[in-house]
This record gives C-alpha cells, structure tokens and sequence, in this order.
C-alpha cells in the first residue's frame, strides 16, 4: 500500500496539476475520466508490485534498472500503440525517476520490516489516502460527487481538488485512530461531515442528495479500517522490539510511546 502511496503522491503533480502526459486506455466514455482511469492502472498495480517485488526480494541495482528499462520499453510502445501520449515528459525521465522510486520503496520496506514507529505511521496514513483516493474516483463516476470553483465544476477542478481532500481526511482519520474508544470514533465520523458540509456552504463540493448517506457509509468505514489498522501496527511495533528481561511496565510505555 505505502508503494501505491508513493506513486500516487507522483502521479498527482505529474499528471493531475502539471499535465506531463496523458493516459488513453479507452475504457471510459468520459475522456478526463478514462485519463485518471489510466493513472490507477498504473500507479496502483503495475508499477507498485514491480517495486513491492523488488523489494521483498532484496533485488540489486542491476533488477532495479532492469525494470526501469522495461517500463521505458513500455512507454514507446505505448506512445506507438497511441494508448498514451507525452505533452513535456521525456520518456527518459521515467528510467530515472522510476529507479529512484525503487531505491526509496525498498529502504520503506526495510524500515517497515525493522517496526520503525515513523515509517508504519507513513504506511498507515497513505493506506488510507489510497482507500479514500479510490472511493473519490468511483463516486465521481458515478456522478455522485464533484469538487470545483466557480459556476462550471471541471473534471481537471475535480481531480486536483478531491485527491487534496483525501489527502486531509486522511490526516484527520489518523489523528484520531490514535485514540480508544467509540466517542473518538463518532468524532472522527462527525469531522469528516463537518468538513463536507463547510465545502459545500463555500461551493467547493457538490454532492447529490441520495449519496449523503452512503458518504456517511463511507466514511465510517474509512475510520473504521483506520483504527483497525493503526491497531495492527501498534502490535507489530511492540512485537518487533525483542523484551528480554523488560518488565510489563516498560513494555506498556513502548506502547503509549507509538500513540505520540
């Protein structure tokens, strides 16, 4: 999940905002919407599982820039099969970016296998960045949803807007999964409707009436996997210290130190 994270945190100033290149599978009848479907081809299966592969498997430099060269590979095809096509992108720079990319997601992995509080944290929040991020998209093509400025909501508004709005859902749903308790989950709960409501009064997010509560479904669900999530991690940062001779109550201080 932290490997789609990342990629998507890419491919949102690449593509969203900057319009480096331009996805056509063809799949959708809406051309913004078959762009963006493009991208979660992309950034959410074939690329993170190269880069998840590579790093489970503690593949050298050589495998690492040997996937690079094949997705460059890829690219030209791509650009000839005309399913794909470059405003400013030099197809180049993926063989550089994308190996960095590698690098970075197997340092992640290591940190990650090692239980490092600071890692897990960035694992958990771009988990649920990517789990919000995806709801966004199919809500939008459901025409349920839509961000923008303005009489006109463009899809482009949309999809520079709604990933920025997930991005901050997630921080928020984070915050609160460090706390126990129901009463912080229906806090958490009622935020995220807080915040859709002031977005709606400034004409920011439209919503259809008959997806406000399945937005609430959504929601709770979000917060729900949060916290479970956040659980799991906390167990396996606690698991991962070895406590030979540490008495329970240090071990419960190791504990509270992950909530911090």
């Amino acid at each position: 999940m932290t490997n789609i994270g990342l990629a998507y945190l890419f491919e949102y100033f690449v593509l969203n905002l900057f319009k480096a290149y331009t996805y056509r599978p063809k799949i959708m009848s809406k051309s913004y919407l078959d762009i963006i479907l493009g991208a979660i081809l992309s950034q959410a299966v074939y690329v993170p599982v190269s880069a998840t592969f590579l790093a489970v498997f503690k593949k050298s430099w050589k495998w690492k820039l040997s996937f690079s060269l094949f997705y460059f590979l890829i690219e030209n095809l791509f650009l000839r099969l005309k399913v794909y096509a470059v405003n400013w992108w030099k197809p180049f720079y993926s063989i550089i970016l994308l190996t960095v990319y590698f690098f970075i997601s197997s340092v992640i992995y290591r940190l990650l296998l090692h239980h490092k509080r600071w890692a897990l944290k960035i694992a958990h929040y771009l988990t649920m960045v990517i789990i919000d991020v995806n709801l966004m998209y199919i809500n939008a093509v459901r025409n349920k949803v839509r961000f923008g400025r303005g009489f006109h909501f463009s899809w482009r508004e949309h999809f520079i807007i709604a990933p920025l709005y997930s991005l901050f859902i997630a921080f928020i749903t984070g915050l609160f999964s460090r706390k126990s308790g129901i009463h912080f989950r229906l806090l958490n709960l009622l935020s995220n409707q807080v915040i859709n409501l002031v977005l709606m009064k400034k004409k920011i997010l439209k919503m259809k009436l008959n997806y406000i509560l399945e937005s609430v479904l959504s929601h709770l669900f979000l917060v729900g996997v949060s916290r479970l999530l956040y659980k799991k991690m906390l167990s396996e940062a606690i698991g991962g210290v070895r406590f030979e001779g540490v008495s329970s109550f240090n071990r419960y201080l190791a504990s509270r130190s992950f909530y911090k």
